[in-house]
């Protein structure tokens, strides 16, 4: 049994401070001392699991229990002086163990809110597409990923860790108290005049939790580019265009993520929404606000999956239908089905190129006279970093250069050296690079005979169908990017 005296004593000692007073007062423990075998902690019978827990991982030592009564313990922590924030945030393996009280105080604090609206509105500035807030042992890495490479942002001190956490947690409505299981949400933040449109995803990670934001312009301005505004190949745009204003059938997009898919669908959807004609969405979630279109946010948890908005969506004559992705064999035999009976039906698919959406689908269990008869159309795409305007200059091809280039002819290319403007990396904006196969008599019988993805994918060389790589090269003839980034973007087998 421990006495009043020996309370108020370790009350007073770095042992307790390494805890919040909150959280000892709530639970009604109090660390006394460490020794070879064990940690001696104050309690008033037997804490739950999560507290002894908490206690063993900060202590570094197994928890002996010490007989006191709530009231004395409480009386103790009261009367002791307390160490700053800083002291109590810090735990010895990273993980704090701050009451909810704690953690909500914590979020709100003026210092805490001015650092995420801060990281904010420099992603928001910098148009990064995502920010990465990493718990390390020095405290928190803020990394933004910025015309799709990570680079680093800031560097935060230890005790921001549990409060950048928690401020992040809270704006999206997450459950701040668990730290042990991924969570996903959303939030709607303003910075200065324009609204982000955040979503938000935790991960437990060995310091302490990782957190990424997904930035999407929620202002009104941000509407879905236009066709033209891609910077398509010319006959490519065209071609896309003819399959856009089809009543019937089913059209692909395709690519690794991050690759410009929805980008794209988007402004398919722009190029083919009129007044006269019904659109309507499924989407995980909804990235983009589009006047005179039907869009539906999928939730899951709800049992409303793409599968089932399909369904629903059928049955409100649609003209155009666009699903998000196919991502199981029944949302894309729903699709399929939809494509043949008079809707034209957009969504995307992961693979690597155009032919090999066929394969895929086909492995889904799509019966293969279904997609003979619905498929209309696949462009592949990815994003390759543009050429920075200000400081890009045309050059003579270097050693190395024409050696990735192959049998390329190429004597000059463009690369910029870095600046201001383009923050010293030499790029500055993004372009897709596709290939689009049209799907013509000759690949629907020869798929419908089984022939492999290699025989499939020498027919539309065959008939003219330039590859991720031919056109990748006629944006480096044009200037537009380099070889480094065509060769960065494109793995080994992707260059067809």
């Amino acid at each position: 049994m421990s006495d009043a005296r020996e309370l108020r004593a370790a009350a007073s000692e770095p042992l307790a401070r390494r805890f919040p007073a909150r959280w000892l007062e709530e639970h009604a423990v109090l660390p006394l001392g460490i020794t070879d075998n064990a940690a001696r902690v104050a309690a008033d019978g037997t804490p739950a699991p999560h507290v002894l827990d908490a206690l063993e991982r900060t202590l570094g030592a197994p928890v002996q229990l010490v007989a006191a009564g709530a009231g004395d313990i409480r009386a103790a922590l009261v009367a002791a002086p307390r160490g700053t924030d800083h002291e109590v945030t810090r735990s010895l393996d990273g993980d704090s163990v701050e009451s909810l009280d704690d953690l909500r105080a914590l979020a709100s604090r003026e210092p805490v809110v001015q650092v995420v609206n801060a990281m904010l509105a420099e992603a928001m500035r910098a148009k990064a597409s995502d920010v990465h807030v990493e718990s390390t042992t020095d405290g928190v890495r803020i990394r933004m990923r910025l015309d799709g490479v990570l680079r680093d942002a800031q560097q935060l001190g230890v005790e921001f860790r549990a409060a950048v956490v928690s401020r992040i947690k809270v704006l999206a409505g997450l459950d701040i108290a668990e730290r042990r299981l991924p969570q996903d949400g959303r939030a709607r933040v303003r910075v200065g005049q324009r609204e982000l449109d955040v979503r938000v995803s935790t991960l437990p990670a060995l310091h302490g939790e990782s957190i990424v934001l997904r930035l999407l312009d929620g202002g009104n301005e941000a509407q879905p580019q236009a066709l033209d505004a891609l910077g398509l190949d010319a006959p490519v745009a065209a071609a896309l265009r003819g399959l856009l204003q089809r009543s019937s059938g089913l059209v692909l997009v395709t690519g690794p993520t991050g690759s410009g898919k929805t980008t794209t669908l988007y402004a398919a959807l722009r190029e083919r929404s009129a007044p006269g004609v019904k659109v309507v969405t499924v989407e995980d979630p909804v990235e983009y606000r589009l006047d005179g279109v039907v869009q539906l946010p999928v939730n899951a948890r709800a049992g409303f999956g793409f599968a089932e908005a399909l369904r629903a969506i059928l049955r409100h004559d649609p003209d155009v239908i666009l699903v998000g992705e196919m991502r199981d064999a029944e949302t894309a035999e729903i699709a399929v089905r939809a494509a043949l009976t008079g809707h034209l039906v957009l969504s995307t698919v992961h693979t690597t190129d155009a032919i090999g959406a066929l394969a895929r689908l086909r492995d889904m269990g799509v019966p293969a006279y279904l997609l003979t008869a619905t498929l209309q159309g696949v462009l592949a795409q990815r994003l390759v970093r543009r050429i920075c305007d200000r400081c890009g200059e045309w050059r003579p091809v270097t050693e190395g250069e024409r050696a990735l280039l192959g049998g390329d002819v190429l004597t000059t290319v463009r690369a910029g050296h870095g600046c201001d403007d383009c923050s010293g990396t030499g790029y500055q904006g993004r372009q897709a690079i596709t290939e689009l196969v049209i799907m013509t008599d000759t690949l629907r019988e020869a798929f419908a005979r089984g022939e492999s993805a290699g025989a499939l994918r020498a027919m539309a060389r065959a008939q003219g169908v330039a590859s991720l790589r031919d056109d990748g090269l006629r944006l480096v003839r044009a200037g537009g990017t380099t070889v480094a980034e065509l060769a960065r973007v494109l793995s080994a087998g992707e260059d067809g």
